[in-house]
């Protein structure tokens, strides 16, 4: 015959929601020969995934949301779907995991509150733990506002977890302690519940208040200063001081490499002259929810979850949302050609030139070379860049033997110096930029065909330029002028969004994985 008292706190827990119809037999039978048994625990497991999994993905969506804002309400709650199911599996199969060792370890049972208490924490901790390896496994360090409401929602989940696991191991306590414990006194499943999707109606508010705005806006009139110079700017990626040692270029110094996550991030930067968090390029590729309009770009690589269940894609052009410098000289009159830029899609674009180049660093330098000298012998552009990534694609992207790294090595530095003499004759003053590649180690370097002051990051490329063609930079640029002193505006303002969200096709993405771009 069970103890009346126990049976009375089991119908107490029945009342808020802790213990389903028939709990009080399944601890009795044989975990191995009752439907019973399994039926129950999956139902006290499920209940209890499904509080946590509301809370845990207050903290994920959070983070995300820093890292890739804007975001429409509607990817706000695929993310929220996403990881809410991710929490639902995992804190499931913990609890039924801890479930079975009690039920099988009669030594193992929770005879004192404190017990109760200790195995929760326990569960709750790592729970939280994986919070934070997710985190971890980012990219880039968070920022301090990020870090702030990380930490504070990771904590909000950890207590939460803590109740609503030992409420969900009650049944084993109440067996031996013959009363319910303080912290389950009184029900709070319910308010639990619904404090959570507040909270996350919160973060639904950014947006509303982020909503892009797609109205097309004039130029922003600004005072510039005529030049008749040619000037050509050539950026080597992979390229650093140590291995520029003997050019034709005069003033070359080496300055501080570029930290960030990503090569296109890096040049973005350089085009720009403004920071990651205002031109908004992150990545080389990024993933984008079915239906969604924005790519999410920083993403955990512990982050399975949307890794496999969104569409991976390489950034379209439409992401960046600052205009490079040139192409805000090519609004206002001035004669300019782009050959090969990241996230651009002015100018010979870089997917057609990754499509003829078919998987060939090399190759892909050549035609870039190749096709702007037939532009400028045909147009005679004021301005001309041309971004070369196969020294990067050589030293680090590719697994070549040294003998074969070395020797396309040579062949890549040969076309870059004939790519500068070829822009000299024509009567072009040139500016190279270089850096190193992921993981590479080295100094970034300036040269130029002429005497620039001393620089101190690749930041100061687009002041000089912007210097160089008679044109002010922006006060959002960090970056100095070493041309000498340059006029000011506070911005040139948001991209133009006149360049749709579309996809990119599958053949760039190809070629990018043939490149040792995406992995």
């Amino acid at each position: 015959m069970p103890d009346p008292s126990v049976d009375t706190l089991r119908q107490q827990l029945r009342e808020r929601g802790y213990l389903s119809h028939g709990i009080e037999r399944w601890f009795a039978l044989d975990p191995w020969s009752s439907r019973t048994f399994w039926v129950e625990l999956a139902i006290v497991a499920l209940k209890a995934a499904a509080v946590i999994a509301l809370f845990g993905v207050l903290p994920l969506t959070t983070v995300m949301l820093f890292r890739n804002h804007p975001l429409s309400a509607l990817e706000i709650v695929d993310l929220a779907l996403i990881y809410g199911a991710a929490w639902i599996s995992v804190v499931f199969t913990l609890i039924v995991v801890i479930a079975l060792v009690l039920k099988l370890r009669p030594a193992l049972a929770i005879d004192t509150p404190r017990a109760l208490l200790v195995i929760s924490i326990f569960a709750s901790a790592l729970l939280t733990a994986l919070i934070g390896y997710w985190w971890w496994r980012f990219p880039t360090p968070p920022s301090l506002p990020e870090l702030a409401a990380g930490i504070a929602l990771s904590l909000v989940f950890f207590l939460i977890a803590t109740i609503v696991v030992s409420a969900a191991l009650l049944s084993f306590s109440i067996y031996e302690v013959k009363r319910v414990p303080a912290i389950h006194q009184r029900p709070r499943t319910v308010p639990m519940s619904i404090a959570a999707v507040m909270l996350f109606m919160l973060l639904l508010v950014p947006a509303w208040i982020g909503q892009e705005r797609n109205a097309e806006h004039e130029p922003l009139q600004i005072v510039t200063m005529p030049v008749s110079r040619k000037v050509a700017l050539v950026a080597v990626d992979g390229l650093t001081q140590e291995i520029l040692s003997s050019s034709t270029l005069t003033g070359q110094q080496a300055i501080q490499p570029m930290i960030s996550a990503s090569t296109a991030e890096r040049w973005a930067s350089v085009g720009t002259g403004v920071p990651p968090k205002i031109h908004g390029v992150r990545a080389i590729e990024g993933i984008r929810f079915f239906g969604g309009s924005h790519i999410l770009q920083s993403i955990s690589d512990a982050d399975l979850a949307i890794r496999k269940l969104a569409q991976r894609e390489p950034l379209p052009p439409a992401v960046r949302r600052r205009d490079f410098v040139w192409e805000s000289f090519a609004k206002r009159g001035v004669r300019v050609l782009a050959v090969n830029w990241w996230t651009s899609s002015e100018g010979i674009t870089q997917q057609s030139i990754f499509a003829a180049a078919k998987g060939d660093p090399l190759a892909v330098d050549a035609i870039a070379a190749r096709r702007m000298i037939t532009a400028i012998d045909r147009d005679h552009p004021q301005f001309v860049t041309i971004y070369l990534p196969a020294l990067d694609v050589i030293l680090n992207r590719l697994p070549l033997d040294r003998s074969a790294q070395l020797a396309q090595s040579v062949r890549a530095l040969d076309g870059v110096n004939a790519t500068l003499a070829a822009l000299a004759s024509r009567g072009y003053d040139v500016v190279l930029v270089g850096m190193p590649g992921d993981q590479q180690a080295g100094h970034a370097v300036i040269a130029s065909t002429f005497r620039l002051t001393a620089g101190s990051s690749a930041f100061d490329i687009a002041p000089t330029i912007c210097k160089l063609l008679g044109f002010p930079a922006s006060n959002e640029m960090p970056g100095h002028s070493l041309a000498g002193e340059v006029s000011r505006i506070s911005s040139y303002g948001n991209r133009a969004t006149g360049v749709t969200s579309h996809g990119v096709d599958q053949e760039y993405y190809e070629n990018l994985k043939s490149l040792g771009y995406i992995r």
